[in-house]
């Protein structure tokens, strides 16, 4: 009887132990939530990711729609009449320690500091009438929440479309190389969602972006194969305008709990959730880009492998980079 006793007086310290442990735990979010510094610490977080996108999305878009030859020649006059059309997949580094540590506050574990959000898009090129230019067209539709590996609920969603035209200083010859100078344009629009049951954040962006580029390239071919291979470089300059909403708020039990916990402190609490925009002012934010790679060309079949370097961004957390691979078939 008196090890029941004891078990059973062991078993009550227990649970009033856990209690007051989840007690104290919900008092000191209700006191940081009181006096706003939580909701300052996950508005940092979030407008630093909301940024992060501002320059992430624009490497992504402009990497889409990269092809080999500097200009692919014209539909008419020209025998054969010159267009391509494929698809283009890729990913792009993008740094979300604004987002994990937002995240880590609201308790929503496993978010990651960093990843590489993959791309898939169709593009199309056609040649210029009777002057040397090319114009080229993307778009990519596509939720890849299953692409992305996070050990929390998350989700992401893309929507790209973009334009591009690309006028030909030299054309390609016997000795000289392609080069040609080109403008272009793209909106981007998507969510990132993280979320338990307990709270969940969300951030919607809508980057538009302008660039001028510069691109270099030369095609040999190897006759007694049929195969030919086009080595390429370019420098790029990006500005970008976004507008990048984001959201927070407890949910579920929680909300019963912190307001509880609040009521015995006699805490006020203005809100369980709170929202914000991280924007740029107009377009800017100059990122200056070098991309390069190689086109391996069979009959009417390319394939193109890419890569592109945010000079502003190299290094550090950031180290904002993309890589692409292609798949086309061209006259």
């Amino acid at each position: 009887m008196k090890l029941l006793k004891k078990l059973a007086a062991a078993s009550i310290l227990f649970a009033s132990a856990v209690s007051f442990t989840f007690a104290v735990d919900y008092g000191k979010l209700a006191t940081s939530l009181a006096d706003g510094s939580l909701q300052e610490t996950v508005g940092n977080g979030l407008n630093d990711f909301g940024d992060s996108l501002g320059f992430s999305v624009p490497q992504s878009a402009v990497q889409q729609n990269v092809y080999a030859e500097a200009f692919i020649g014209k539909v008419f006059p020209a025998v054969p009449p010159h267009f391509a059309v494929g698809f283009n997949t890729g990913f792009t580094h993008l740094n979300t320690q604004g987002l994990a540590d937002a995240a880590d506050i609201l308790g929503i574990d496993g978010v990651k500091s960093d990843l590489y959000f993959p791309v898939l898009n169709a593009d199309v090129r056609i040649g210029g009438v009777f002057l040397p230019f090319d114009i080229g067209f993307s778009f990519m539709t596509l939720d890849v929440s299953s692409m992305i590996p996070m050990d929390a609920k998350f989700s992401a969603e893309f929507l790209t479309f973009a334009v591009d035209a690309r006028y030909a200083l030299l054309e390609d010859g016997l000795i000289t190389p392609a080069i040609s100078v080109g403008v272009g344009y793209s909106m981007n629009s998507g969510s990132f969602n993280a979320s338990n049951s307990d709270a969940e954040t969300n951030i919607d962006y809508d980057v538009k972006t302008l660039y001028g580029q510069v691109q270099i390239s030369k095609t040999l071919n190897v006759p007694v194969v049929k195969i030919g291979f086009t080595p390429f470089i370019g420098l790029r300059g990006v500005i970008s305008n976004y507008s990048n909403d984001w959201s927070w708020k407890y949910k579920g039990e929680s909300l019963s709990k912190i307001q509880d916990a609040a009521k015995l402190a006699n805490l006020s609490i203005p809100a369980l959730n709170g929202d914000g925009t991280a924007s740029s002012d107009g377009f800017g934010g100059f990122q200056p880009q070098v991309y390069g790679g190689v086109g391996f060309n069979f009959m009417l079949i390319q394939l193109t492998a890419s890569a592109c370097a945010d000079l502003r961004h190299i290094g550090g957390d950031d180290n904002l980079w993309s890589g692409a691979l292609s798949l086309r078939a061209k006259l």
